[in-house]
C-alpha cells in the first residue's frame, strides 16, 4: 500500500519542558510557531516528534491493554505513504471493520488490532543523501592530507526515525496478521517466543516495526533514530551522558539488523535508540524463522554490565502492581 516509514510520533508526557530538552539534546531541531505547551521537533528528513501534556484531552486514548497507565508514553504514530491513492486504499481496507477518520490536512486516524493509535498521510519526509565517510585502512586510502571529521567533537543531527517497538502479548498473533495482511508489511525475520521484525511494503529497512513478546508485557517500548555513522552514534551518546541523561543499553552492535546501537531512557516515555548501519533488505531476502536470537542479540558491546541484557530491560511503570 505504499507505506514507506515513520512520518511523525505524538507523545503524551508528564513534563513537556524536560521532554523538549531531551529531544533537543538528542539532536532534533525545535520548530518555530508551535506553542511552548505543545512543541514540535524535527529531524533532518522532515519527520517530527510532537509533545503534548498527558492531560491534554485531544490526545488519542491509551490502548486498553495497559494495566497501569504510564505517566508518559508515545500516543500515536503517523506512517508516511507515497501517494494519495495509497491513503484511499488504506481508508477503504481498514474502514471495513473499524472507524477511520480523516482530519483537515488529509491525515487518516484509526487503531490497530490491539488498540494502538495509528495514522497515515502522504509523506512529508525528504530523501537524504550523504557523502561516504572518507577513512583509511590497510590497502585503502580514502582521506589524504586531512583530519577525519570525527577527530574533533561535534553535535549530531538525528537523520530519521527508522522503527518502532511494541510489546505484544503471546496470544496476539492478530497483530502480525493485521500489519502483514491488511497494511502490506513484510516479515523480515521472526524469532520463536521473541517476536517479529516487519518492514513497510515500500521500505528497504530491515525493520520499521518490531512486535516483541515478553510474557504479558504490553505497550510502547522504543523508537529508533538513524544517524550517519558510528562516530555520530558515539558522539550522540557521549553528549547525552554529559547532559545527565541515563543510558539504558549500549553502545554495541545488534545481530538482527546488524546496526550499531545506543539506547537511552526518555522522559517522554520508553526508550530511544540511536543507531547506524542497518541492513537494507530487498524482495530477494527470504523471511527467516529463528529458534533463538544469535549470540544473545549483540555481536559486541562496550560495557561489561550489558552482557545478557536486551532493549527493554529494567523497571517500567505500566508493569508495576
Amino acid at each position: 500500500m505504499g507505506i514507506s516509514g515513520i512520518d511523525s510520533l505524538t507523545y503524551g508526557v508528564a513534563d513537556v519542558a524536560a521532554s523538549r530538552r531531551f529531544f533537543e539534546d538528542w539532536g532534533l531541531t525545535l520548530l518555530d510557531g508551535a506553542p511552548d505547551s505543545a512543541p514540535v521537533l524535527q529531524l533532518a528528513d522532515g519527520g517530527t516528534i510532537c509533545l503534548r501534556a498527558a492531560s491534554d484531552a485531544a490526545l488519542p486514548a491509551l490502548p486498553p491493554g495497559y494495566g497501569q497507565a504510564p505517566p508518559s508514553t508515545m500516543r500515536e504514530v503517523i506512517w508516511g505513504v507515497h501517494h494519495a491513492s495509497d491513503l484511499q486504499a488504506i481508508e477503504a481496507e481498514l474502514g471495513r471493520d473499524r472507524l477511520v477518520t480523516r482530519d483537515a490536512d488529509g491525515t487518516l486516524h484509526t487503531r490497530d488490532d490491539l488498540g494502538y493509535a495509528i495514522g497515515f498521510r502522504v509523506t512529508r519526509r525528504k530523501a537524504l543523501t550523504h557523502e561516504a565517510v572518507r577513512d583509511n585502512g590497510p590497502g585503502r586510502i580514502g582521506r589524504i592530507d586531512a583530519r577525519a571529521e570525527a577527530a574533533l567533537p561535534y553535535r549530531v543531527r538525528q537523520q530519521r526515525m527508522v522503527h518502532l517497538v511494541y510489546w505484544v502479548p503471546r496470544q496476539s498473533q492478530q497483530m502480525l496478521q493485521f500489519y502483514v495482511e491488511r497494511l502490506g508489511f513484510h516479515v523480515t525475520e521472526s524469532v520463536k517466543n521473541v517476536g517479529h521484525f516487519l518492514r513497510c511494503g515500500a521500505s528497504g529497512d530491515h525493520h520499521n516495526l518490531f512486535l516483541q513478546t515478553r510474557g504479558d508485557n504490553f505497550g510502547f517500548q522504543h523508537v529508533a533514530f538513524e544517524l550517519r555513522n558510528i562516530d555520530d552514534v558515539m558522539f550522540c551518546g557521549q553528549h547525552m551522558e554529559q547532559q545527565g541523561w541515563k543510558s539504558h543499553l549500549g553502545p554495541g552492535r545488534h545481530v538482527l539488523g546488524s546496526n550499531v546501537y545506543w539506547y537511552f531512557w526518555c522522559p517522554a516515555g520508553g526508550i530511544v535508540e540511536a543507531g547506524c548501519d542497518l541492513d537494507f533488505i530487498t524482495d530477494h531476502w527470504p523471511a527467516k524463522e529463528l529458534e533463538v536470537v544469535p549470540a544473545g542479540g549483540s555481536s559486541w558491546f562496550v560495557r561489561a554490565e550489558d552482557a545478557g541484557l536486551r532493549p527493554g530491560h529494567g523497571d517500567w511503570p505500566q508493569f508495576k502492581a
